[in-house]
């Protein structure tokens, strides 16, 4: 993180400035790795870029994307306005609406990190619904599932749900990663399904590092502004 103070004279309405570079940090991920294979949807998952992310989905015909941005720093604080350069700005979400099908409606919903954590994707959501509720049996889809991401911590049937504390599978406890699909059934066909992996500790991580980055800013923002404070005439 780099801080460089440009401050303007206090006296008459001139604004007190302060010049912050926002540094974009890549950092290696440590994904886990159900069945031997990074988890994903669609070959969505955790650690990819806004760019892998886009590429992936566009070339399965998804469009329609709709972001959300965020700035990392407020415009000003304590009356020193906050000149940023760097990526102070970011996509904190991205929906891909699906490809056309006679068959289902779906979307992907993916959250990503800020520039101090590499903007990469922490948290993947994939919703499926299927036309007249007539999807794939549930033991065939069940079936699958298993078969590409091994045998769920916690089975509830329609709610499956795997657990990772440090690389492991785990039954339940801590965990820093998790995923889950939920079913929607009726009779024994599904209706819609939700896909969810979440890299938790990378969430947790990324918040820490934006508040530290963000309480770094407004101190030396009160530096420039308690420098050239001006003492009342008493």
């Amino acid at each position: 993180m780099g801080l460089a103070i440009a401050a303007a004279p206090a006296w008459g309405q001139e604004k007190l400035s302060l010049d912050v570079t926002v540094p974009a940090v890549s950092r290696p991920s440590q994904l886990f790795r159900p069945n031997g294979q990074a988890a994903d949807f669609l070959g969505i998952g955790l650690g990819q870029t806004v760019d892998d992310v886009r590429k992936i989905l566009t070339g399965q015909n998804f469009s329609n994307e709709t972001p959300s941005n965020r700035f990392l720093l407020e415009e000003d604080y304590n009356s020193v306005e906050i000149v940023a350069s760097g990526p102070n700005r970011y996509f904190t979400n991205i929906v891909w609406s699906g490809p056309q099908d006679a068959t289902a409606d779906q979307s992907v919903r993916v959250e990503f990190s800020s520039p101090l954590t590499g903007q990469h994707s922490t948290d993947v959501r994939r919703f499926v619904t299927y036309k007249g509720g007539m999807g794939p049996l549930m033991e065939t889809l069940r079936a699958a599932i298993i078969q590409k991401y091994g045998p769920p911590s916690v089975d509830g049937k329609t709610q499956m749900e795997w657990f990772w504390s440090t690389g492991q599978l785990v039954k339940k406890g801590a965990h820093d990663r998790q995923m889950a699909i939920s079913m929607e059934s009726e009779s024994d066909h599904v209706k819609g399904v939700t896909y969810l992996l979440v890299d938790g500790a990378a969430v947790d991580d990324d918040r820490d590092q934006v508040a530290k980055f963000q309480k770094s800013v407004e101190d030396a923002a009160k530096r420039v502004r308690d420098g050239h404070a001006t003492a009342p005439k008493l």
